[in-house]
């Protein structure tokens, strides 16, 4: 991250530089103005004591021998028996607690022997001071044995040559201008095959005679000694270290002004191919964030709470950049944080890759690991997963294309299936729901996207009667009718026609008696005869009524012509037609001369046939009635109402029956009907305008099934709405292939193959990097030939040294071992020109930037990890018995916040540790401003295997401590907790287990009582020493730590005992030791974060027995947590289903015995518990965590995370996950809600009790 690759970080730096004429220290001054941190001393300040050091000058000579040969000599071959041995067996159990606390916090070896003691008087820096200093030190091992007679003994062993102590070296040439070589001292100890200090410190004495008052003693003294005086050499130009030019800059008066993240040009989750994924471990989205940046280049503070992955993350950061070609060195202080990262390459396959360099490496170590790498490298094979790769994409791309099509919103009607489903999901779900299968054409849909007018106008319909049972019966029901005139002119034609029916059938029928005629039933029929009259009397103008007697069809053939009688096949005689066309002429009205005889006795044979067709009795002549004139005029005009009447009424009440062919009966009353209709009428112009519009909108199916089920105007909208909705839903599917064609059983099937192919892809990554490692380091071999050649000489050699091999090409380290794991104060024993790419710094909060400093050093980018609420570095002690300081202690400062001032910062919120939501909520409040969330465990819903537990004590009173009145310990909870330990004991032998205190007298008491039991149960002991023997393999020890002390351990399962208690007279006094101190809510979440799996809180204490007013602080959260887990705290709010599919669903489930908890945990939308669990040892059915593929949940979340990551985070808290297919739940929600009750095993509660009956029957 150099300045010239951030330009504003270089403007930021330019703007904040110093004044002219302001001095700033040079780097080397600045790193030395950090400090040590530690307390004292024993490099130059060695104040040599019995309770510090084990005296060996003047032990027996056969065993001193044996030690200087570095063969394990027993102390008690060094010293006699009796008080003096008893004495160094004392202090040497000290030591090598000091020598254990100081490898695994510090990740340093102190344990040495010293040869020969320097001391003179130094002037330094206008001061006068007395120097003491180990002239020769050499690494040794304590070690316990079990001897013949069942007593253990210690043993010590040189472990590696005798060196010139370093500090001294530096001291002498910096002070005093004396350069002492510590090659020719090696040389002047080792001239036989055993260490011989003689000549090593006569050639100090000599060398060093100038330094006043002088004194090297021939002595030989086991104790603790760190070099610490210089663990960074800075480089005389920072250009290439721009982070700690940054610190720099921040350290010496410069404001810091940390950059901004850039956005990475890495591709999404869902985008990259497999084949192209550079992953070996899962991550969440802010691990991937941190990954992302980081191989971007990027230097970056990671701020990581207890839980969320700082190992995890450290470790995928690590194999990304080893991936891509890069030297990555991995740097904490205590040496458990470096387990972990081992741990988790030796789960991935990947162990070989890393390459741990404790302090004062173990030659034969390194061989090893390195052997093991030349091995890994050798062997590794690209795994065949081209068509795996393959599949995986495609169902990637399925899944996918499912949830896009599902909330594709279609620009067409503005809306998506998806949201189609919870639109008709919600119309099912009303107390009456519409019921419409009517189907609304695709253009009829394009023009009511809008529907609120159409809807409006159709609730208008129902309110002027369009659909009730009156209106749909009225006749005047459709009739077409604007305005109040036309509705006027209607009634009054109604109110005639019906006055000029009754009058003209009276008419008609008496017309028709006179004549002879039958009466006529319908107008039609009037309006026949009525012409019939016309046509008589027509005839009758012209012929006489005796032309109705002669034979009619005669006459018209005599008189046509011949051509006509050809065409209509008549044969007459001459004679005969003469005959008859004298008879026509005589039948012809004296005084008229038709024009056309043959025309008017055609009219009249047709006259004559239609009368024959009307007449009552055969035979009756035609004639005119007396009133024919009448009858014929208001038949004529009845029939023009009539047909008036038609134009208004609506057409289908006319279409299969004109009113004028209706039985006159039938028109009568019809037409009674419509005068008594009058009300009807009234509402019938607005009626038809808004009717008339609906159906303009294309609704004459939906306006016909409305009023064919009389559906009520307040479910009109819900109707239209119903109709609309699942057109366009049909329509929708119709037109997407992947929908039309999926079903829910096929899209679990996607599913469970995406699961697998996506798990075998993961596990597949550290194969893929291992083979990308071993063809670059099978090139490297090509390439750099020479190097190879000095590598393999070191491996036959069999004594590889971090020297030896740091000079080695980058090219061919690299994919040996692209990892170097050490911790910060170990980095002495590299060259100080050896140098990474990229150092990842751990546990940043615990570690002071004067330790760290010396790493950062080393590479151009850092990635630092830590919690800035709980780690603060600590000072320590490196002698067992401290009397002499290193001067006066300066503040100590830990990276992570020296960092995090010049560094942007990504934070990790997910807590994937498995303990409850709500106490992970707690912590979160307590001291991550909200910013934590974790997965519930499934514990919290059913209250069955929490892993967060609590019990009250009520008999936990106590009497105060001497000198105050505060119970600290209660006699009751300290034997409840014994019990809890040995339970865990007993139930759960492979989880660690530490007990927190809050005070430290509880945690004597707590721990004087498990020795007690211990005595009584020998099963336990192997429990209780687990971790602490020499071959102790990394497993945790069991221990009981006060609070205070607390911040670096962390086991599986954890007892939180407060101690705290009630006088015997009820009272509580409101302190709570560190809870109560400053800083108290830093002890609270500490106490809360030792935990991997399981809390168990054991309590004199409970929140009603404490008054909040006089709680602040600390104090105050551990209230909230009593509240929480021992009050009676109000549960958590049951959330609202907001979907509607769920809703129904949510309600089917209910009817079927089980409870659903809606949003719970904030990852799946419906939580679904058998209320009644029939077994309660732990094998019933576990509860089901329901996420809707609809959901905001489901769609903010990439494939792999909701198809897999997060189903089995769910699973590993005792869920049962499962997608809700939303097609699925649609169609079929009764089988979906069947299904997912038989597979919790649930019932209604009528039948259980059916069956509990029958059980007692």
């Amino acid at each position: 991250m150099r300045e010239q690759e951030f330009p504003r970080l270089a403007r930021a730096r330019a703007a904040a530089r110093p004044e002219e004429g302001q001095t700033r220290p040079d780097p080397a001054a600045w790193v030395a103005s950090l400090g040590s941190g530690a307390e004292n001393d024993t490099m130059l300040r060695f104040a040599p004591s019995a309770a510090n050091s084990i005296d060996v000058t003047a032990a027996n000579s056969s065993g001193v021998s044996q030690l200087l040969l570095g063969r394990r000599t027993r102390l008690s071959t060094l010293l006699p028996a009796g008080p003096a041995l008893q004495a160094a067996e004392e202090v040497a159990a000290g030591l090598r607690a000091k020598v254990r606390e100081l490898s695994e916090e510090r990740g340093i070896d102190v344990g040495a022997l010293a040869v020969g003691v320097a001391t003179w008087t130094a002037e330094e820096d206008g001061r006068r001071e007395r120097r003491s200093a180990p002239v020769l030190l050499a690494r040794v091992a304590l070690t316990v044995r079990r001897g013949a007679r069942g007593r253990d003994e210690l043993e010590v062993q040189i472990t590696e040559p005798a060196r010139l102590n370093p500090a001294l070296v530096r001291n002498l040439r910096r002070h005093h201008g004396i350069a002492l070589d510590p090659e020719a001292y090696r040389q002047a100890a080792y001239a036989t095959a055993r260490l011989e200090q003689g000549p090593a410190l006569a050639r100090l004495r000599e060398e060093a005679a100038a330094l006043t008052g002088l004194q090297v003693e021939d002595r030989m003294l086991v104790s603790t000694f760190a070099d610490l005086g210089e663990t960074a050499t800075l480089p005389a130009s920072l250009e290439h270290l721009p982070v700690v030019e940054a610190l720099y800059d921040a350290g010496t008066g410069m404001v810091p002004r940390p950059p901004a993240l850039q956005p990475t040009e890495a591709p999404g989750e869902d985008d990259v191919a497999p084949a192209d994924e550079r992953l070996v471990l899962d991550l969440d989205a802010a691990q991937r964030r941190v990954v992302e940046h980081s191989a971007a280049g990027e230097s970056l503070v990671v701020a990581a709470a207890p839980g969320t992955g700082q190992t995890q993350t450290a470790v995928a950061v690590a194999a990304r950049l080893a991936w891509e070609g890069r030297r990555v060195l991995v740097v904490a202080e205590r040496s458990a944080a470096l387990a972990d990262v081992h741990a988790r390459l030796d789960e991935i396959g990947l162990r070989a890759a890393a390459l741990d360099v404790p302090a004062h490496a173990d030659p034969e170590q390194l061989r090893r690991q390195l052997v093991q790498a030349v091995l890994r490298a050798e062997r590794a094979e690209a795994p065949d997963a081209a068509r795996d790769e393959a599949a995986l994409t495609e169902r990637r791309r399925r899944l996918q294309e499912h949830v896009g099509s599902l909330h594709h919103v279609r620009p067409r009607w503005g809306c998506s299936p998806f949201q189609a489903m919870q639109a008709l999901a919600a119309l099912t779900g009303l107390p009456t729901p519409p019921a419409t299968t009517v189907r609304l054409k695709r253009s009829v849909l394009d023009s009511t996207v809008n529907r609120q007018a159409v809807a409006e106008q159709l609730v208008r319909a129902g309110e002027l009667g369009a659909f009730s049972a009156a209106a749909t019966e009225s006749r005047w029901f459709g009739a077409r009718v604007r305005n109040v005139q036309e509705t006027e002119a209607a009634s009054e034609l109604a109110d005639e026609l019906a006055a000029a029916l009754h009058t003209t059938r009276r008419a008609v029928d008496t017309a028709a008696a006179q004549a002879g005629l039958r009466p006529e039933r319908t107008v039609a029929g009037w309006a026949e005869q009525a012409d019939l009259y016309r046509r008589v009397a027509r005839t009758l103008t012209e012929f006489t009524p005796e032309v109705f007697a002669l034979d009619v069809p005669q006459l018209v053939a005599a008189t046509a012509t011949s051509t006509w009688r050809r065409t209509h096949l008549v044969e007459m005689s001459s004679v005969a037609r003469s005959r008859l066309r004298r008879a026509a002429k005589d039948a012809v009205r004296p005084g008229v001369q038709p024009t056309d005889l043959h025309g008017a006795l055609v009219d009249a044979a047709a006259v004559l046939e239609d009368w024959n067709r009307h007449a009552a009795e055969p035979g009756t002549p035609p004639q005119v009635p007396d009133q024919g004139e009448r009858v014929m005029g208001v038949v004529g005009d009845v029939r023009e109402r009539l047909r008036r009447l038609e134009r208004i009424l609506a057409p289908e009440a006319v279409a299969e029956q004109p009113l004028a062919e209706r039985d006159v009966d039938d028109l009568v009353a019809a037409v009674d009907g419509l005068v008594a209709d009058r009300d009807t009428l009234a509402t019938l112009p607005e009626r038809t305008l808004v009717l008339d519009s609906l159906k303009d909108h294309g609704l004459t199916e939906l306006l016909t099934d409305l009023r064919d089920r009389e559906v009520p105007t307040e479910a009109l909208a819900a109707e239209l709405e119903l109709a609309w909705w699942q057109s366009a839903l049909e329509a929708m599917i119709s037109g997407d292939d992947f929908l039309a064609m999926m079903s829910g059983a096929d899209l679990a099937e996607v599913e469970r193959g995406f699961r697998e192919l996506d798990r075998a892809h993961l596990e597949r990554g550290a194969d893929r990097l291992s083979a990308a490692l071993g063809a670059r380091w099978k090139e490297a071999l090509r390439t750099f030939r020479a190097d190879a050649a000095v590598l393999r000489g070191l491996l036959k050699q069999g004594r590889p040294t971090v020297e030896a091999l740091t000079t080695l090409a980058p090219e061919v380290l690299q994919p040996l071992v692209p990892v170097v794991t050490t911790s910060p104060m170990a980095l002495s024993e590299f060259p100080s020109d050896w140098g990474a790419d990229v150092v990842v710094l751990l546990e940043a909060d615990a570690t002071a930037l004067a330790t760290a400093v010396g790493a950062l050093t080393r590479a151009p980018q850092v990635v630092a990890f830590g919690d800035p609420v709980i780690g603060r570095p600590q000072s320590f002690q490196v002698s067992v018995d401290p009397t002499a300081t290193a001067g006066p202690l300066r503040p100590l400062r830990s990276a992570h916040d020296a960092l995090a001032e010049v560094l942007p910062t990504v934070a990790l919120r997910t807590v994937h540790r498995p303990l409850e939501r709500r106490l992970v909520r707690m912590l979160s409040a307590l001291a991550y401003e909200g910013a934590l969330e974790a997965l519930p465990t499934a514990g919290e819903a059913t209250g069955r295997d929490r892993t967060v537990t609590a019990e009250y004590l009520q008999e936990g009173t106590g009497i105060p401590m001497t000198g105050g009145d505060v119970v600290e310990s209660t006699n009751a909870e300290v034997a409840r907790t014994v019990e809890r330990v040995f339970e865990h004991i007993r139930d759960r032998p492979e989880q660690s287990l530490a007990v927190v205190t809050v005070s430290e007298p509880h945690a004597r008491r707590v721990a004087a009582a498990v020795q007690a039991t211990a005595a009584r149960a020998p099963w336990a002991l192997d429990f209780l020493s687990r971790g602490r023997g020499e071959d102790a393999e990394g497993a945790e020890p069991f221990v009981i730590v006060p609070v205070t002390r607390a911040a670096s351990v962390i086991r599986d399962a954890v007892i939180l005992t407060p101690g705290y208690g009630r006088t015997p007279h009820g009272r509580v006094v409101h302190h709570f030791g560190a809870f109560s101190d400053p800083g108290g809510e830093r002890m609270v979440a500490v106490a809360l974060t030792r935990a991997r799996q399981r809390l168990h809180l054991v309590s004199a204490l409970r929140a009603a027995d404490l008054d909040e007013d006089r709680l602040d602080g600390g104090a105050l959260w551990f209230l909230r947590l009593l509240e929480a887990y021992l009050g009676d705290g109000a549960p958590d709010p049951v959330g609202m289903v907001s979907d509607p599919l769920l809703a129904d669903l949510r309600e089917r489930l209910e009817e079927r015995g089980a409870r659903v908890l809606p949003r719970h945990g904030g990852v799946m939308d419906l939580a679904v518990v058998d209320p009644h669990p029939e077994d309660e040892d732990g094998d019933a059915p576990r509860p089901l965590a329901l996420a809707g593929d609809g959901g905001d949940v489901h769609r903010a979340l990439t494939v792999r995370e909701r198809t897999r990551t997060l189903p089995e985070r769910l699973e590993a808290r005792g869920w049962d996950p499962r997608t809700l297919w939303a097609i699925e739940v649609f169609a079929d929600p009764e089988s979906v809600a069947q299904e997912l009750a038989d597979r919790l095993g649930v019932r209604p509660a009528d039948e259980s009790e059916r069956d509990a009956d029958d059980d007692g029957r």
